[in-house]
């Protein structure tokens, strides 16, 4: 339990950062304020010494890979928007850095907590809302979720990487309640509702990892339960969605008839990837700047042949790392990886922390997730609440 009026102060601001999954698009980037306030009133009373500036300065430099390629862009008004956007990763470093460590592990179990919580209720708001629109179309269900869901504004995509990161939260868990299992099978019947690809590519992969890297989990009475509730739910979301799991998987299974089909997700994913890769090449070095590559990869697709592709939306390259390519460069991505594997160093003792590491890194290449603000705030907040963690310190997963 908190002792003074900072620690109840930095109870709270964790609390609100866990409230992230649940609260309307809007209000999102105010939950990070308490957390940059408190840390900033607390920069006075702690030892310069004890903060790790270097931390600080290469986690922060995403947001300085992105702010140097802001000078070269041909669409300044629009760099200017993502490089606010894009705030998350110059704040929270900072924030995260000053957090009196005596109580960082506690105030961590707090936020998984109200994660967790949150993403089962952000559940339960799927499923009214869902029920409110009155419809058995599975498509025109997902269309409405992205564009009128509410005012939350979120695509299925960063729903389920939001989910997929409770889910891993939730195996690490060591007490095994009925309120965590609950709260497991209610996401997981989500997840596979939302039915996307690379998020439950990603999830299986990170399954895989847990149990090679730990072969006695096998055993383990809690792992097989969880596996067991699995299959039992993808066979249930299979039957009553009419096998749309099934069909969504089918265009992995079968590529060839999915390759260059602008009528199908995976499709459209190729000709993205195989456009971005191509204007990469065109200018290499630093890229065509922040902002500017919208413009180029329409101008592209309609070059191109695709020109339905840039009528309805506005779509990025759909993988991280070639955005990074086609904004700051090869020079830039190669920053950005290096960037990436300073944090895996920095967290590789935390089995926890490299799940969520590797499930993100992979989900970057079926998303340019730093293109938008859920996905932005989501990728710094786990990167840098795990990357500030007090080394000497019981594990954050009870």
């Amino acid at each position: 339990m908190p002792k003074t009026k900072l620690e109840t102060s930095y109870l709270i601001a964790f609390s609100l950062l866990g409230l992230f999954p649940i609260v309307i698009f809007i209000i999102k980037p105010f939950l990070l304020v308490p957390l940059l306030m408190l840390s900033l009133f607390n920069f006075y009373s702690v030892e310069r010494s004890k903060v790790n500036w270097n931390k600080i300065l290469i986690s922060s430099s995403i947001y300085l890979l992105f702010a140097f390629s802001m000078f070269y862009s041909t669409d300044f008004d629009r760099a200017i928007k993502m490089l606010i956007r894009l705030i998350p990763f110059l704040v929270l470093p900072v924030g995260f850095a000053l957090v009196p460590k005596s109580i960082y592990n506690q105030l961590a179990d707090v936020f998984i907590k109200v994660y967790t919580i949150s993403c089962c209720l952000y559940c339960f708001v799927i499923l009214i809302y869902c029920i409110s629109l009155n419809s058995t179309d599975i498509y025109y269900i997902y269309s409405y979720m992205s564009n009128k869901f509410w005012g939350y504004e979120d695509h299925p995509i960063y729903i389920s990487l939001y989910f997929g990161i409770a889910l891993i939260l939730l195996l690490f868990k060591r007490k095994k309640t009925i309120l965590n299992v609950f709260i497991f099978v209610t996401i997981f019947f989500t997840l596979l509702f939302l039915s996307r690809k690379g998020n439950i590519i990603g999830l299986i992969l990170i399954l895989f990892y847990i149990l090679i890297s730990n072969s006695k989990i096998i055993f383990n009475k809690a792992f097989f339960g969880y596996t067991l509730i699995g299959v039992i739910i993808i066979v249930g979301v299979s039957i009553l969605f009419n096998n749309l799991l099934f069909t969504r998987f089918k265009e992995v299974i079968n590529l060839s008839e999915y390759l260059n089909n602008p009528e199908s997700s995976t499709g459209i994913r190729s000709i993205l990837w195989r456009i971005s890769l191509n204007l990469s090449f065109d200018s290499p070095f630093f890229g065509y700047g922040l902002g500017s590559v919208q413009t180029i990869i329409n101008s592209s697709l309609i070059g191109n042949g695709y020109k339905s592709l840039t009528t309805i939306h506005q779509y990025n390259a759909h993988n991280q790392y070639l955005q990074m390519a086609l904004t700051t460069g090869y020079i830039g991505l190669t920053l950005f990886l290096g960037i990436l594997t300073f944090i895996y160093y920095k967290i590789k003792n935390n089995k926890l922390a490299l799940c969520i590491f590797f499930y993100i890194v992979f989900c970057f290449i079926f998303e340019s997730l730093l293109e938008r603000q859920n996905g932005i705030i989501i990728t710094a907040l786990f990167f840098n609440l795990f990357l500030f963690l007090p080394n000497k310190t019981e594990s954050i997963s009870k």
